[in-house]
């Protein structure tokens, strides 16, 4: 299987409103964060001043290590197992298949979010301008973190590798 250009998969922070969006999620996301872009499914990787890299996971909620350092996280951004992973390249691949085009703020989603079913629908997939789509997956997931000292209480949503 080929490779999806990076920017089918990845959109750099400087073409992100990160601020309004990081705001959305005030239970998941505290302290600092220096933005570094977004998958376009919307999940939201940043930067922590101790310079681990974070992911906000819009899909089952929480936000998880995604790379040690930027340079690590540059790597891992070339490995076909983590783009699978980490930006759900199947279903960007999914989407070009079908004609699903994303404009200028906008990122792919689900008309019913996963959270509800424990499962992604692909038939749903479309496209959500940013906020919305933020706005939809906050709504289901933002949560504060456990007491055990876990990121956040996470949904259980099945990712098929075909889709």
């Amino acid at each position: 299987m080929k490779l999806l250009p990076s920017t089918e998969l990845f959109i750099d922070a400087a073409r992100v409103e990160f601020e309004p969006l990081v705001g959305m999620w005030p239970k998941s996301i505290g302290g600092k964060v220096l933005p570094i872009g977004a998958s376009v499914f919307g999940d939201l990787f940043f930067q922590r001043p101790e310079g681990n890299v974070q992911k906000l996971d819009v899909i089952e909620g929480g936000v998880h290590h995604a790379a040690f350092h930027l340079g690590e996280f540059t790597l891992l951004l070339g490995s076909q197992y983590w783009r699978d992973t980490h930006l759900m390249s199947h279903g960007a691949g999914l989407a070009r298949r079908r004609g699903l085009a994303r404009r200028k703020g906008q990122f792919f989603g689900f008309t019913r979010h996963p959270f509800h079913d424990g499962r992604i629908d692909w038939n749903s997939l479309t496209c959500f301008d940013a906020v919305e789509w933020h706005a939809i997956c906050a709504k289901a997931l933002d949560r504060r973190p456990g007491p055990t000292g876990s990121q956040t209480r996470t949904a259980r949503v099945r990712r098929p590798v075909d889709g």
